[in-house]
């Protein structure tokens, strides 16, 4: 619930300060709260859309490591499955992701939201893709730059770095995500 609500007060502050307005951190927390009932349903929608991926990882999973598959071309036979799996989940999640952005919109529903973001995501889900793939694997670098040092040679300062780190990454996130959206 608290990432719920953080990410709806960094929305509103993102938004406000792009707009060249004042933006305080009392207001986005309160003012940004408006569309909770349909945000949650758009991160509803996200959590069943996972679905198919974690599917196909089970099944994947499973069969090798029971030994059901006896031959090579079963095992590739599979691991396609569980590609499409990820395919189709990746798909439907590429506008889901911005559906959360477009339904904090005054006056949106959940919807509607995701309507307008299947059209802004349509015939650019391959570069969206990359863009959004780059942000997680630049924080794990970067992550584990800061935090295998810490944990080699000063190991109680990684519990609080660690802390900090992940205290930051959700408004580099959202600030990154959104800055992808407004393009």
């Amino acid at each position: 619930m608290l990432l719920v609500v953080c990410s709806l007060a960094f929305i509103w502050a993102l938004r406000t300060v792009l707009a060249k307005q004042k933006a305080r951190i009392r207001d986005s927390f309160y003012r940004g709260m408006y569309p909770l009932i349909p945000f949650l349903l758009l991160f509803l929608l996200i959590c069943v859309q996972i679905l198919p991926l974690a599917i196909g990882a089970t099944l994947y999973s499973l069969v090798t490591s029971l030994g059901i598959t006896a031959h090579t071309w079963e095992t590739v036979l599979w691991f396609l499955f569980f590609l499409l799996m990820t395919y189709w989940s990746l798909r439907m999640l590429t506008a889901s992701v911005f559906a959360l952005y477009i339904v904090t919109l005054p006056d949106m529903t959940p919807l509607r939201a995701y309507r307008s973001a299947r059209q802004l995501v349509y015939g650019r889900r391959l570069l969206l893709w990359r863009k959004l793939l780059f942000l997680p694997f630049i924080l794990l670098i970067l992550a584990a730059l800061i935090e295998v040092p810490l944990i080699l040679y000063v190991t109680p300062l990684a519990t609080w770095m660690f802390f900090i780190l992940s205290m930051v990454t959700l408004p580099l996130v959202h600030g990154y995500v959104y800055n992808l959206y407004r393009k």
